[in-house]
């Protein structure tokens, strides 16, 4: 005889049939992945069977704009007797679109002006592999690179690419041209200046000097010791030498990197920091100018008052008034010399300065990127 079933018996057997249902997915999901255990995501497909072998995305970019004469290069590894599938589309015609080991240099396919590309190749080495598409023109574009193991083995394969930047000593086709900071002194040794207590017929003392710049420098880092008393030290001449020690800290390829203050903190920035400023004598001061131009130069010699702004025009970010002893770093004027002017702020005695001036320019060296395959 039939009996009747409680309806809180029912809910419960129908959640009991719910959860014997849920746990067999998890079950055949599990069979079908392998968790990692890191995260949310899952690794490969659990594949045991090379006919269930299938294209697999590699690189995907979907709506990516290239500006106006853009080279994009994409890297990947394949292994030996794999598939490369490439689909590429844009609103333009690119210049070319190619394949090439990078190992030998060697192109493998090349397509030339062309805005739709399908390829199918299989590769018959490991290798690592770039795809370099030119833009012309600014467009939208997509591209989609996908692999195809040709084995079990390679489809686990733990293989991955590893970059190197190599330094050569010549320039080769693939090499670039890359740019480190070097160093030349202005002065065999520091320049010395008595600015004299005496004043003369602008009202005070005043001295000068050009400071010729190579032709190759880019920037000019100085110091001046500025003193009551006419005795040279031990630290006066070292700037050169202090360059060069704090330079090696900041290195890429193991050389220091130039490094254009558009992008951010320079390094020759960097190694201003570093420096410590000249010994100090807390009561002698000098109103110090920097000056592009010579005949700036000659209005200040001649100019008897306190108006300078109005009266000359002078390197406003880097000169002082009544400064102590300072350092500094300045870009190299467009004539290749800047003038310092030193005026006299004492009245009592003779102030000395000993100016030592470094300059800082681009010397290039080439290297090539590189691609290593680790196991």
């Amino acid at each position: 005889m039939y009996k009747k079933q409680s309806p809180i018996r029912i809910l419960f057997i129908i959640i009991f049939a719910i959860f014997v249902y849920a746990c067999g997915d998890v079950k055949n999901e599990r069979e079908k992945r392998i968790y990692t255990g890191k995260s949310n995501k899952y690794t490969k497909k659990k594949i045991t069977n090379a006919k269930d072998l299938k294209f697999e995305k590699i690189i995907t970019e979907q709506s990516e704009y290239a500006p106006e004469e853009t080279l994009v290069i994409k890297d990947f590894l394949v292994l030996s007797g794999d598939s490369i599938r490439v689909r590429f589309n844009s609103d333009n015609k690119v210049a070319m679109l190619s394949i090439i080991e990078q190992r030998s240099g060697r192109i493998l396919k090349k397509i030339k002006k062309t805005s739709d590309v399908n390829l199918d190749f299989r590769v018959n080495f490991e290798n690592p592999y770039s795809i370099k598409i030119y833009f012309p023109k600014g467009t939208y574009y997509n591209l989609e690179i996908s692999k195809k193991s040709s084995s079990i083995s390679n489809y686990y394969s733990k293989s991955k690419l590893v970059r190197d930047s190599i330094i050569v000593d010549q320039k080769t086709k693939k090499s670039l041209i890359g740019k480190t900071l070097a160093y030349k002194k202005v002065f065999n040794e520091p320049k010395k200046f008595v600015v004299s207590n005496t004043f003369s017929f602008s009202g005070e003392s005043k001295v000068y000097a050009p400071i010729e710049i190579p032709k190759n420098a880019v920037e000019f880092i100085y110091t001046l010791r500025i003193s009551g008393y006419d005795q040279t030290l031990e630290e006066d001449g070292n700037l050169f030498n202090d360059l060069n020690t704090n330079s090696t800290k900041i290195k890429v390829f193991g050389l220091p990197l130039w490094e254009s203050e558009e992008k951010g903190t320079s390094l020759s920035r960097e190694i201003l920091n570093s420096l410590f400023p000249p010994q100090k004598d807390e009561d002698y001061t000098l109103n110090v100018f920097f000056f592009d131009k010579q005949n700036e130069l000659k209005k200040f010699v001649r100019y008897p008052g306190k108006a300078y702004a109005s009266a000359f025009k002078y390197d406003i970010n880097n000169s002082a008034l009544s400064t102590q002893s300072r350092v500094g770093l300045i870009k190299k004027p467009k004539s290749g010399f800047s003038y310092i002017g030193l005026q006299s702020t004492s009245s009592f005695s003779n102030t000395y300065a000993w100016l030592d001036v470094v300059a800082l320019y681009e010397k290039k060296f080439f290297y090539e990127i590189r691609y290593r395959i680790v196991k």
